[in-house]
């Protein structure tokens, strides 16, 4: 019976590596929360000071992205970056509901701290396909 035990604890941690494990995607406890549309979108950014972060390279930036959005490629961020306030509101999206780095980008703010962060997993395919208006072009580097 012992044997049992085992083999069902080390496919219960198996499973839990697997998985990444219950919830905490980061394993820093960060707590991102999430916008589901593009109305909740634009109504966050009517309503708050809110800083909305494209989290993709500068050629997918310039090619769309939602106006007023601060380019930050996750692959290069860094805490020097982001507002040296850690409750400013910040939303992080990439290109659509697939794309994971819009997450990643979230969840590295929120592991260094940052308190208001939010990710609006539909990104801009979804941004697009509920006629929000789009602008392109380069825009101003993070920490500018």
């Amino acid at each position: 019976m012992q044997s049992g035990k085992s083999l069902l604890m080390a496919s219960l941690f198996a499973f839990g590596i697997a998985t990444g494990g219950c919830g905490d995607k980061t394993g820093s406890g960060a707590n991102v929360q999430e916008i589901r549309t593009a109305q909740e979108l634009k109504a966050k950014m009517d309503g708050d000071h809110v800083m909305v972060v494209h989290s993709l390279n500068a050629e997918n930036y310039s090619n769309g992205h939602v106006p007023g959005a601060t380019n930050i490629d996750y692959e290069a961020m860094k805490p020097d970056m982001l507002p040296s306030n850690k409750e400013q509101p910040m939303v992080f999206y990439c290109a659509g509901a697939m794309c994971p780095v819009g997450e990643r980008a979230a969840e590295k703010a929120a592991s260094w701290g940052y308190k208001n962060v939010w990710v609006y997993k539909g990104g801009m395919s979804d941004w697009k396909s509920s006629g929000m208006p789009v602008e392109t072009g380069a825009g101003p580097a993070a920490g500018s």
